[in-house]
């Protein structure tokens, strides 16, 4: 499961960056086109804002993979190790169900968007799409918090 999940991570980490490159090429484009020639770039702003929903959502499982979110634990750390444990433990199945919901929210919110046609206003891009992207950065996310979970659950169980 720990193999599968964190591949998983790392693939949509590398679409992340992808998408971030891409991010950054266009903003740079659109602000000299405006600048130079005065004619920006024809959607610049709504590819940036659909992008940064993905480069969030894809990559936030990873950044929970490698525990780099930042945590407010002056309370925490001065409990026994295995008490800490227990906490953390807690706080990643928190974090799952809630990861869950909010996926089950983005697919409920996308058929919407898939059956109403909705599209954004200067490119015409289906925006379903995007909310179908967001869920499944959620999804991944979510199991990144229960492996987390059943590692400190593990660790409270053996020592």
């Amino acid at each position: 499961m720990e193999r599968i999940i964190t591949k998983l991570n790392a693939g949509l980490l590398y679409i992340a960056q992808a998408v971030l490159i891409i991010m950054v090429f266009l903003v740079t484009a659109d602000v000299l086109g405006r600048w130079l020639f005065s004619q920006p770039i024809t959607g610049a702003v709504e590819l940036t804002e659909l992008g940064l929903s993905m480069v969030i959502f894809l990559s936030i499982g990873y950044t929970h993979l490698k525990e780099e979110h930042i945590s407010i634990d002056f309370l925490v750390e001065r409990f026994p190790e295995k008490a800490q444990w227990i906490v953390e433990g807690f706080i990643n199945l928190i974090i799952m169900a809630v990861m869950v919901l909010m996926a089950l929210s983005l697919f409920w919110y996308a058929e919407r968007l898939l059956t109403s046609g909705t599209v954004t206003g200067d490119l015409g891009l289906p925006i379903y799409l995007f909310a179908a992207v967001s869920g499944i950065g959620s999804i991944v996310f979510a199991l990144t918090a229960l492996l987390l979970a059943i590692k400190y659950v593990a660790k409270v169980g053996g020592k």
